[in-house]
């Protein structure tokens, strides 16, 4: 249990009990944060998708025959790109759940800008057959 200090907040801090708005400015600059962290979720999600693209067109150009698989080192790649969306993702719920409206407002915003930024649709035509890449929803 926690001891109240006399000169302490009665409200909790965002994620970390050093993360408490005390001030206008520092009530922007969060709201900026989370802007900012939303849409690097979206350039995330991004990276990820482009790597595994990178990857596969590296498998179809492969001389073998038969069940083609990533390296060793690309499957930690892939790995490492979907824990970092991952917690991406579970931090800006956890903000989420604080239920400021702001805050929630500012996650929308940026997703909505990451995806326009990030996240253009490509129709590609390779080899002969059509290849439709919409985003893959949640990473």
């Amino acid at each position: 249990m926690q001891v109240q200090h006399a000169n302490e907040p009665l409200t909790p801090g965002f994620l970390s009990s050093s993360w408490r708005i005390t001030s206008r400015g520092m009530f922007a600059a969060s709201i900026i944060g989370v802007f900012l962290l939303s849409i690097t979720l979206e350039g995330l999600r991004r990276l990820a998708k482009e790597y595994d693209t990178y990857a596969i067109r590296q498998l179809r150009s492969a001389a073998i025959k038969g069940e083609k698989r990533v390296t060793a080192v690309q499957q930690a790649v892939r790995a490492i790109l979907h824990v970092a969306v991952f917690g991406v993702a579970y931090i800006l719920m956890l903000l989420a759940m604080y239920f400021n409206g702001y805050i929630i407002l500012s996650i929308f915003l940026g997703v909505g800008v990451g995806k326009y930024l990030c996240d253009w649709l490509v129709l590609s035509e390779a080899e002969g057959e059509v290849e439709f890449n919409p985003t893959v929803c949640c990473g």
